[in-house]
């Protein structure tokens, strides 16, 4: 699948950086690190909602709900809708908070636990992509979690929920083997990767 990028490369293959300002390049770096350049990202998405899809959410005035990070992942051709929690200096994401489904969404993760919420927001955002050539019909949406700390420790118990759900998890075990595989790499003029090496020795 091919992907038009517009010009001012909002969208774009994380190694394509010369279109990004100087200080939103280390976000792009970090994704580049970490997945070889497979994956394409925008940060804080936001998607407009018709009134029409307002009223499905039973949201009328609703502000322009935002996604965390939307990620492309061109070898499996789905576009992933991701919270992203670091929460390192909190109590970490309650599982129980995450594993539940609520007929209207609320709370902090609705993204996760809102299916009709998950249905307009997707439907929405893969309408106005398609038209602007920034993804194909046949390409399908997900969801997932970034966390850089899980409440009590219950990362199993989170990745189990979201494999039967066959959504996208990333805990603190996942971030850490990924820094730790970074920070064996060569050497590179790259500072996510400095920073990966200074924090592995």
């Amino acid at each position: 699948m091919s992907i038009s990028h517009p010009k001012h490369c909002t969208y774009q293959p994380v190694h394509v950086l010369s279109c990004k300002k100087r200080h939103e390049r280390s976000r792009e770096d970090y994704w580049a690190a970490f997945t070889g350049g497979e994956i394409l990202v925008k940060h804080s998405v936001k998607i407009n909602l018709s009134s029409e899809e307002k009223r499905l959410i039973n949201k009328p005035s609703t502000p322009r709900p935002e996604i965390d990070i939307v990620a492309y992942d061109v070898n499996w051709d789905t576009v992933y809708l991701l919270e992203v929690k670091s929460y390192l200096d909190s109590p970490g994401v309650p599982y129980d908070e995450v594993a539940i489904e609520q007929k209207e969404q609320s709370g902090r993760y609705k993204l996760l636990t809102a299916k009709n919420y998950r249905n307009v927001l997707s439907a929405s955002l893969k309408g106005h992509w398609l038209q602007q050539g920034l993804m194909g019909n046949k390409t399908k949406i997900s969801f997932g979690l970034i966390a850089g700390k899980i409440y009590r420790g219950r990362e199993q118990e989170m990745f189990e929920y979201f494999k039967k759900q066959g959504w996208l998890f990333w805990g603190p075990s996942i971030i850490r083997d990924k820094v730790m595989l970074l920070g064996g790499k060569g050497y590179e003029n790259n500072a996510v990767t400095i920073a990966a090496k200074i924090l592995t020795r």
